[in-house]
């Protein structure tokens, strides 16, 4: 993957039709890598393998929104960046983001954001969504968000920390995006490849991950406004 070092000329993918999964593979990718089939192809694997492993049929796949809207578990989108030699690794919120992102070399190719929230067709119903952050390799940081009209930019180190701090205190979830150059080129630029080892549980906690928040990611007052379309990304319905 070649070093991307300015925001210009990023491909982004805007927000259609509930896809938010694949948009945001294909965002952190830089291309039309992935398509709906693609990624439901992968659910329907997780699926099958999970079923064997519980010797039992599940009707329902935990991987996918059963309302077709395009959303997908994180193990659907782990599968997919493994085969594009990539790894998936949860950030322990306990942990110190501005130190842990301080500590990456070179691969780390940016973050997925998992954060609740409200949606234009239900608003009493929580709802979920995925978007990426891409690391240049001069460092600096671009949110891709597809939700946004084009690549945002964070306005230095201290705002791109200070809005995942906000993430993470309101529900949301990161997700370090690394290249992994040990895994076999064969998989580079296809859709095919294979799955990470899925543990056998009962399908109920296979569900897509839910915040325990009640509240949605509002801006407070002291939160910087690094994006200038939008007051507050997060909060932004699903179009």
């Amino acid at each position: 993957m070649a070093q991307i070092t300015s925001a210009r000329s990023l491909y982004h993918e805007c927000q259609s039709q509930g896809q938010c999964g694949k948009h945001t593979l294909n965002n952190l990718l830089q291309g039309p890598v992935f398509s709906t089939s693609d990624l439901d192809m992968i659910a329907e694997k997780l699926r099958q393998v999970a079923q064997e492993s519980l010797q039992r049929t599940i009707w329902k796949n935990p991987y996918k929104s059963p309302l077709g809207m395009g959303y997908y578990d994180v193990t659907v989108l782990e599968a997919a960046l493994n085969q594009q030699g990539c790894t998936l690794s949860w950030f322990d919120a306990r942990r110190d983001i501005a130190e842990c992102l301080s500590q990456q070399d070179d691969s780390m190719l940016g973050l997925i954001v998992h954060v609740p929230t409200m949606t234009r067709w239900l608003p009493f119903w929580k709802g979920q969504h995925w978007f990426g952050i891409l690391r240049l390799s001069n460092g600096a940081f671009i949110d891709l968000d597809s939700r946004l009209s084009q690549p945002t930019p964070f306005a230095g180190f201290d705002d791109a920390i200070a809005f995942l701090n906000k993430v993470l205190q309101n529900g949301g979830r990161l997700f370090l995006i690394h290249r992994d150059q040990e895994i076999s080129s064969e998989f580079a630029g296809t859709a095919e490849g294979t799955l990470p080892a899925v543990e056998a549980v009962e399908p109920e906690n296979l569900a897509p991950p839910t915040s325990e928040a009640s509240m949605s990611l509002t801006e407070s007052p002291s939160t910087p406004k690094v994006h200038p379309d939008s007051e507050s990304v997060a909060t932004q319905p699903i179009s």
